[in-house]
């Protein structure tokens, strides 16, 4: 595995234990973790984090705004990348 695979697998953990997605396995948040893993290693700003939490929620994961805290959750994980 190498070092980016290794992230997903970290970051895919950090969302499922959010309690916020019904997964069968943190797997199925790979692409979810890999569209943030992106943009981290692009400009990494906490807006685009954010932005694209808010985008995979509410549109691939069908919930509605007020069932998160997006800039919670961005503050997360610009702290679990900068660990």
């Amino acid at each position: 595995m190498n070092e980016f695979q290794g992230q997903i697998k970290e970051l895919s953990k950090l969302i499922h234990n959010w309690n916020l997605i019904n997964v069968a396995s943190k797997s199925q948040l790979d692409d979810f973790s890999v569209k943030l893993l992106n943009a981290l290693h692009g400009s990494g700003n906490g807006e685009k984090i954010k932005r694209i939490i808010e985008s995979e929620l509410c549109i691939t994961y069908g919930l509605y705004n007020n069932e998160f805290d997006a800039d919670i959750l961005a503050e997360q994980i610009m702290q679990w990348q900068n660990k």
